[in-house]
């Protein structure tokens, strides 16, 4: 295997001991990469190799989409004052740094890239196709005012991802009933329907989230 496959294999198996030792002398961590393009810092938080997460996140010096992602609010300012043109960047496996954020629920590195003109109306290039309120009601961490500051943002409650869902679809999905309500206040259409013909309110009842599915009727 090469380096980078024995790193990988080593976060697979959390191993937060083998791996400080592997990495020594090695360069920035953003620089190691798997084949899909993602970092070992990202490979670990979405694949739950906590221990290993920790450690690199701790480790520090992480580029714009890894501190966005670990909520690092002032790392996130230095470099995209640094390079402006970073905000929007799309990561090679297809995100940006306001999408890893808002999938997280990571208040303060919300605010601080809308701060430096991180736009919220840019789509990822993952499967999803998503914009970052998708993200966010997707992962169900966000806060009612982070999500309010990310939606108001985006400027249209009712935007629809590549297959064809609402942010109000997919947080009645997900039972994600703070969401839910700051999409109401910002004119979310309980009305549309999924291709196959489902509303929010419809998604919500198959789910067994019978309050919200009233409230979204």
């Amino acid at each position: 295997m090469s380096d980078t496959k024995v790193l990988f294999a080593l976060a697979d198996a959390d191993d937060a001991t083998a791996l400080p030792k592997a990495l020594a002398g090695a360069p920035e961590t953003f620089r190691l990469r798997n084949e899909a393009g993602e970092t070992l810092y990202l490979y670990c938080v979405f694949r739950g190799h906590s221990k290993c997460a920790e450690f690199l996140k701790a480790r520090g010096n992480q580029s714009l989409h890894e501190a966005a992602l670990a909520g690092d609010a002032e790392r996130v300012g230095a470099l995209a004052g640094a390079a402006p043109w970073s905000v929007d960047a799309l990561s090679p496996d297809g995100w940006t740094a306001l999408h890893l954020a808002a999938f997280l629920g990571q208040g303060a590195a919300i605010a601080s890239l809308l701060e430096c003109g991180a736009s919220a109306r840019i789509f990822s290039r993952a499967m999803e196709q998503n914009l970052p309120i998708h993200a966010a009601a997707a992962g169900r961490r966000i806060d009612k005012a982070a999500y309010e500051k990310l939606v108001a943002a985006t400027g249209d409650a009712n935007v629809l991802q590549k297959q064809g869902y609402t942010a109000l679809m997919i947080a009645a999905a997900n039972g994600f009933a703070d969401a839910i309500d700051v999409l109401l206040a910002a004119g979310a259409d309980t009305t549309l329907k999924t291709p196959d013909g489902k509303t929010a309110a419809d998604i919500a009842k198959e789910r067994g989230h019978e309050a919200l599915a009233e409230k979204l009727r």
